[in-house]
C-alpha cells in the first residue's frame, strides 16, 4: 500500500481553524475569480455594444453576431493551456487522505490499522452528505436567477417592450461591470472582516427592498434613471453575491468531495435558475402587461439566497483541508 512512503496518516491531525486554511484574506483572494467572470461579462457587453454601433441591422443579423462566438473559441484554447500548466493546490496535497499526491480510496483507508484512523478522516468519510449541498444550491440558485433576469431578460425587455434604444441597456451592463471591479473586492474584504453570512444577508435584503423601486426607475422613461437602476441591481444582486459565492461554496464542503459537490451545486443551480427565470418572466410580463413580475422574481430569488445564508454555518476562516462538510 502507499503508506510505505513514510508519510503516516496520523501526521495529518485535526487542524485548528487558525492554521493555514484560516487565511484572513481568503475572501478577497477568492473574489479575483469573480473579477475574471466580470471581465468576461464586460468584454462580451463591450464587443456587443461596439457591433451595435458600427454594423447595420442586416450586417448584425447576417454575420456580425458570430464575432463574439468566434472570439470565445480562442479564449477556450487559452483556458485549456492555462489549466494544463497548473499544479495541484496545497489544500489537495495536505489532505489527510492523500499520500504522495494521490488520494486514497475508501477501501485503502478502511484497511489501515486502527492507530492510523484519525478522527478527521473518519468524520469525513462517515458524515452524511446533503445539508451543505442544498445550502450551496440555494445560494447559487438565487444569485444565478438574479443574473439571468438582470443581464439577459431585462436587456431584451427594455429594447423589445419598453422600446428604448437597445444600446442603452447594453451600455448600462458595461458601466455596471466596470463598477464591479470595485464592488467585488470590497465585498470580499467585508466578508473577511464580518463573515460570509451577514454580508450575504445584507446584499440579499437590499436587493429585495430595492427591487420594485429599481424597476420603477427602469420603466420611468428616464435614461439616466434606467442606467443607475441597472448598475445598482447588477452590483447588489449579482456581482456582490458572486464575490461571496466564490469563497463560501468552497468553504462549505469537505476536501474529499469539495470539487464534485461544488460543481454540481453551481451547475444545477445555475442551469435551473437561468433556464426558468427569463422564460417565466417573459410569460408573466406578457400575461400581466406589466413590469411588476420582474421585480417580484428578483424578490423571490433574493429571498432564496437570504434563507440559504441564514441556514448556513459561518465558514469564514474554515480549514479547507478538513474532510467533513461545514454543515
Amino acid at each position: 500500500m502507499r503508506w510505505s512512503s513514510g508519510r503516516r496518516l496520523s501526521s495529518c491531525r485535526d487542524r485548528t481553524e487558525d492554521d493555514r486554511g484560516g487565511d484572513k484574506r481568503r475572501g478577497l483572494i477568492a473574489s479575483l475569480v469573480s473579477l475574471g467572470t466580470n471581465s468576461g461579462t464586460l468584454a462580451a457587453s463591450a464587443i456587443w455594444a461596439l457591433l451595435l454601433a458600427v454594423l447595420s441591422e442586416d450586417q448584425l443579423l447576417s454575420w456580425g453576431w458570430r464575432i463574439p462566438f468566434l472570439a470565445s473559441f480562442f479564449l477556450m484554447i487559452f483556458a485549456v493551456w492555462l489549466r494544463s500548466n497548473l499544479r495541484e493546490s496545497p489544500v489537495f496535497e495536505e489532505r489527510a487522505d492523500v499520500v504522495d499526491g494521490v488520494a486514497l480510496s475508501r477501501d485503502e483507508i478502511e484497511k489501515t490499522d486502527e492507530e492510523l484512523k484519525v478522527s478527521v478522516l473518519e468524520s469525513g468519510l462517515k458524515q452524511k452528505k446533503g445539508r451543505a449541498f442544498f445550502i450551496a444550491l440555494g445560494l447559487r440558485f438565487g444569485q444565478a436567477g438574479n443574473s439571468g433576469l438582470i443581464q439577459t431578460f431585462l436587456v431584451g425587455y427594455i429594447a423589445s417592450t419598453l422600446l428604448i434604444d437597445r444600446s442603452i441597456a447594453t451600455s448600462a451592463i458595461v458601466y455596471g461591470s466596470l463598477i464591479g471591479f470595485a464592488t467585488i473586492p470590497i465585498v470580499g474584504i467585508l466578508g473577511d472582516r464580518f463573515g460570509r453570512r451577514p454580508i450575504y444577508m445584507v446584499l440579499s435584503a437590499l436587493t429585495m427592498i430595492l427591487a420594485f423601486p429599481l424597476m420603477l426607475m427602469v420603466t420611468s422613461g428616464n435614461t439616466v434613471a434606467l442606467v443607475v437602476a441597472m448598475v445598482l441591481a447588477l452590483n447588489l444582486g449579482v456581482l456582490g453575491l458572486f464575490s461571496l459565492e466564490s469563497v463560501t461554496m468552497a468553504e462549505l464542503f469537505g476536501a474529499r468531495t469539495r470539487f464534485t459537490q461544488l460543481a454540481l451545486a453551481k451547475e444545477i443551480g445555475g442551469i435551473l435558475a437561468t433556464a426558468i427565470g427569463p422564460l417565466l418572466a417573459a410569460s408573466l410580463t406578457a400575461w400581466t402587461g406589466s413590469w411588476w413580475p420582474i421585480a417580484a422574481m428578483l424578490v423571490i430569488y433574493s429571498a432564496i439566497t437570504l434563507v440559504s445564508a441564514y441556514l448556513a454555518p459561518e465558514t469564514k476562516g474554515r480549514d479547507l483541508v478538513r474532510l467533513n462538510d461545514a454543515a
